[in-house]
């Protein structure tokens, strides 16, 4: 009974072939494989014949290169030689022309083979401007694929910038505004010490105001003592005369806060 089924598929396939109903013999064909497993050569041969012809190229391309390889010679020659007729009918004449030639070398006896592979070979000859023009037409689809992934790198380095100089703009900011926090606080702190300054004495004042002290005290002990006025008023004048120095060499001192962020030299 399997066996009867199987002879059966195997007619409705080749009888769907012969009467070039391509689309039934499609079907018929791929139900042989999925059903019975046979996927022989030949028969792989006829359902790449029967794409071809129902204008399903790229199925056919991929069931003839599947042939390519079969160790049968003559198969492989043919598979080849259809492959380059679907590549001539896409213009893509330089691979069909190696097509040709593969089936060739696979079998020097296919004419159909010959035939094709010397008219596009002196075709292409009498048309160098149909070749030149294939393969600018590859170059400008290679430039543009390079344009394309350069331009795709330019952007990234772009975006990869931008984000630094954000980054670095932030920082920035951050730091004109800790320099700006740092300068206000010296400004604060310096107002604070000059406040602080004016309010207590300086040394000099302080001193000053000691020795006048210390002056009074001494010209009542100088009453005391009852001299006269003239040896009162020598004792006194001498230690004016010293206060006077003393005062001098005083401001001569430097007063003045360093500077701040100078080293002390």
């Amino acid at each position: 009974m399997e066996i009867s089924k199987k002879n059966a598929a195997i007619k409705s396939a080749a009888k769907s072939y012969g009467e070039a109903n391509y689309e039934k013999s499609i079907e018929d064909h791929l139900f042989l494989t999925s059903e019975f497993g046979i996927n022989s050569p030949e028969t792989t041969y006829n359902l790449g014949l029967s794409y071809q012809y129902a204008e399903k190229n790229e199925e056919a391309q991929r069931t003839f290169m599947s042939l390519l390889n079969n160790p049968n010679p003559m198969i492989a020659s043919f598979a080849s030689n259809h492959n380059g007729l679907i590549l001539a009918k896409d213009e893509k004449y330089k691979e069909a022309l190696e097509a040709f030639k593969y089936a060739l070398i696979k079998d020097s006896q296919n004419e159909a083979a010959r035939y094709n592979y010397e008219l596009l070979a002196r075709w292409l000859e009498e048309n160098q401007d149909q070749q030149d023009q294939e393969d600018e037409g590859e170059n400008d689809e290679n430039q543009d694929e390079q344009d394309q992934e350069e331009q795709e790198k330019q952007e990234e380095q772009d975006k990869k910038d931008e984000n630094k100089k954000n980054g670095e703009g932030e920082e920035e900011a951050e730091n004109d505004e800790d320099a700006e926090s740092e300068k206000k606080e010296d400004k604060e702190g310096e107002k604070s010490q000059n406040e602080k300054d004016s309010q207590e004495p300086s040394e000099l004042d302080s001193d000053l105001s000691e020795r006048e002290k210390a002056m009074e005290q001494l010209k009542e002990k100088l009453k005391e003592m009852n001299l006269t006025p003239e040896q009162a008023s020598q004792i006194l004048d001498a230690m004016n005369a010293a206060e006077l120095r003393y005062i001098q060499q005083n401001r001569k001192k430097a007063t003045k806060r360093p500077d701040k962020g100078l080293p002390d030299w």
